[in-house]
């Protein structure tokens, strides 16, 4: 039969690397993880309702869904591509954008980030309440 690749990695001890796989690169990993404590730092400098995430994906609530898409679009013709995420993916009430990180940004688009919302008219944002 044919072999699986998954179990062939699960089998893999820490460290193992063989030809073909991508270079183990931990400075890669602790860069995205700062980037995403300055972004949450900065965003709950300008008040903004961060909902509870350690990992590259920073959610900011919204609430409802026409407010997740106005930001998203005045984001987006601001030139930051940051979606909104709507139900049916999150409960009713509880919209929000979705800021994603990775090891291809900078420290510098980081704070471009953070000054494009502190631009930006996300009054609604600040205190919002999270959903029953």
């Amino acid at each position: 039969g044919a072999k699986c690749p998954h179990r062939d990695l699960a089998r893999r001890k820490p460290g193992d690397q063989r030809k073909g796989d991508l270079p183990v690169e931990p400075q890669r990993r602790e860069q995205v993880l700062g980037h995403a404590r300055r972004f949450r730092e900065g965003a709950a400098a300008l008040g903004l309702r961060l909902l509870p995430s350690t990992t590259p994906i920073q959610p900011v609530l919204a609430g409802t869904e026409a407010r997740a898409v106005a930001w998203s679009q005045a984001l987006f013709d601001a030139g930051c591509w940051v979606p909104a995420i709507r139900p049916p993916t999150v409960p009713a009430g509880s919209s929000r954008l979705r800021f994603t990180f990775s090891a291809a940004h900078s420290t510098a688009d980081v704070d471009r980030l953070l000054e494009t919302l502190g631009r930006l008219d996300f009054a609604a944002a600040r205190g919002a309440s999270a959903p029953a």
